[in-house]
């Protein structure tokens, strides 16, 4: 409980998977809304099948179990709140639950912080996300004081597009991290246009961004999609 009184949502400890190998790397991975982190394992598994990745400890973070308006104020896990989900280009963007969006920012930015006084470089670290996990990963990874190695949005946005610039800092250490931005093509939960209108707002910022669609894919990861992610953890942490 704060001193102003305001209940802090309870959080549990992250899921840790550490390195195969020497542990050099750390991947913080973000779930997306609904979901706990026993649904990333699929995808670390596909990348370490390769032996790509064992020098890298992974990170996966709880989303709270908050009630959840657009589905009638149901309690599920959910990074911040989401007022009208239907589907629509502009429902992820009418709203929009700030104190929530910074609320899980300034978590994830606790989990950097913690992995660099272990013994991480910042530029060591890379975030990820899932939907409205890589929109949390995103606002955490762009707007932390120290640059990053990279971070990854799979079926994701940008949260307060239209005024994300002004959260910003100023020395904008992450002005050259790569971001790797990969939509389905028929995702019907994040539309591909919100996916290219957060494209183009972090383009029109300066960041730098890969961008891959997969024709065919839902709301969901591919093998491909993976293969294209293991390729950019590979080129920012190897």
């Amino acid at each position: 409980m704060s001193g102003k009184g305001k209940a802090v949502a309870l959080r549990t400890d992250p899921l840790v998977i550490e390195a195969l190998a020497e542990h050099t790397a750390t991947i913080i991975f973000l779930h997306g809304l609904g979901d706990t982190p026993e649904i990333l394992f699929g995808p670390i598994e596909h990348w370490r099948g390769n032996g790509q990745v064992d020098h890298v400890k992974f990170v996966l973070p709880y989303a709270p179990v908050i009630p959840f308006t657009a589905k009638a104020g149901v309690s599920m896990p959910a990074w911040f709140d989401i007022k009208v989900y239907n589907g629509s280009p502009e429902a992820l963007q009418t709203d929009e639950d700030v104190a929530g969006i910074f609320a899980s920012r300034d978590y994830i930015q606790s989990l950097i912080t913690d992995e660099i006084s272990a013994g991480t470089p910042a530029e060591r670290i890379l975030l990820a996300g899932f939907s409205q996990g890589g929109a949390t990963a995103v606002l955490a990874g762009l707007t932390y004081p120290k640059t990053l190695a990279g971070i990854v949005l799979l079926s994701a946005w940008l949260p307060l597009v239209d005024t994300f610039k002004e959260y910003v800092p100023e020395e904008n250490a992450n002005k050259e991290t790569p971001i790797f931005l990969g939509h389905g093509v028929e995702d019907r939960i994040v539309t591909l246009a919100l996916a290219k209108k957060s494209r183009d707002a972090l383009t029109a910022m300066g960041f730098t961004i890969s961008w891959d669609v997969y024709p065919g894919l839902g709301h969901a990861t591919c093998e491909d999609e993976l293969d294209d992610v293991e390729a950019f953890i590979d080129e920012q942490l190897s």
